[in-house]
């Protein structure tokens, strides 16, 4: 079983004085069921981030610190906003974000809508696959449709070759969990032969809502040490409310929300004093006692030869 890289630790030591990864959930809503994601049983309220809501995160980034990543992703699959997630990764490269990613199922990844992304300045695009048989993809990816999947991603990867769009970093993701960890080999080879990055890392527990055998074994034998998650990064979701981190998808350790605070603020307020208590060596608090997410550290990558030697 392939075990959590922890070499970045020394990265959750560090204070920056703006998050460096902005995890931003456009949308609340998802068209699938994967049984390693919270969604199929989360509580709040689901919707679609107004753009307005959006500009506001990214005019603010832009002036603070525009060399942090910004990531569409959390409890919803952005590809269901269609052209109008385009137009919010234009708006970010606009304003000069250095970095911006894209978390999809690829099961809407249409030929248009994969030109368009080619074609907005998006830098980044990664593919939750997590399985190399159709056997595993259907236990795992629950309504998704692993042929058409794949006929997506190929198409991505010969659109990006034909366009010579050498910046947008193309990226194909193995959750490794009980159910697919026979096929990380099998998965890593498949894609790379085909030119994408692969990228390998363990299940998340999302907090307590994800039983995560990988991390439970690895938190029997690890010293307790500050969580990324909370040391590097901040989520907000569709409303405008923030996260405390990917633990808090319900948002219950909410420490505020873009219509009352600037994402400075709340950097410098609640989170902060939260990320002292762990500095501290302080975990005794919600969402954090029971986490073992702090264990997921860095994720293994693996690039196709014509990448590694450029």
């Amino acid at each position: 079983m392939i075990r959590p890289d922890l070499e970045g630790v020394k990265k959750t030591l560090e204070e920056y004085p703006f998050p460096v990864d902005l995890i931003i959930e456009v949308t609340r809503y998802c068209n699938l069921k994967c049984i390693m994601c919270p969604y199929p049983n989360l509580k709040r309220a689901q919707g679609n981030m107004e753009f307005s809501t959006f500009k506001k995160i990214i005019d603010e980034t832009a002036t603070e610190n525009p060399a942090a990543r910004i990531w569409l992703a959390i409890m919803g699959e952005p590809l269901l906003r269609g052209d109008k997630v385009i137009e919010f990764i234009r708006y970010a490269k606009e304003k000069g974000i250095r970095e911006i990613c894209l978390n999809t199922n690829a099961v809407l990844l249409s030929e248009e809508i994969a030109v368009k992304l080619l074609e907005s300045g998006l830098d980044k695009i990664l593919i939750s696959i997590d399985a190399y048989s159709k056997e595993t993809y259907d236990k795992i990816r629950i309504g998704g449709n692993f042929a058409l999947v794949h006929n997506n991603v190929e198409r991505l990867i010969n659109l990006k070759r034909e366009k010579n769009n050498i910046n947008l970093e193309l990226i194909v993701q193995f959750i490794v969990m009980d159910e697919n960890e026979h096929e990380v080999e099998a998965f890593k080879n498949y894609w790379l032969g085909r030119g994408a990055i692969v990228k390998i890392r363990p299940k998340l527990g999302w907090g307590n809502a994800i039983k995560s055998s990988i991390l439970d074994s690895v938190a029997q034998e690890t010293e307790r040490f500050p969580c990324a998650w909370l040391t590097r990064t901040v989520s907000i979701h569709w409303d405008g409310s923030f996260s405390q981190c990917d633990a808090d998808h319900e948002g219950y350790y909410s420490p505020g929300n873009l219509n009352n605070n600037t994402i400075k603020q709340v950097w410098e307020g609640m989170l902060a004093e939260r990320r002292g208590r762990h500095w501290k060596g302080d975990y005794d608090f919600e969402p954090c006692n029971t986490c073992k997410d702090w264990l997921a550290g860095r994720s293994y990558f693996f690039y196709p030869e014509r990448l590694e030697n450029q």
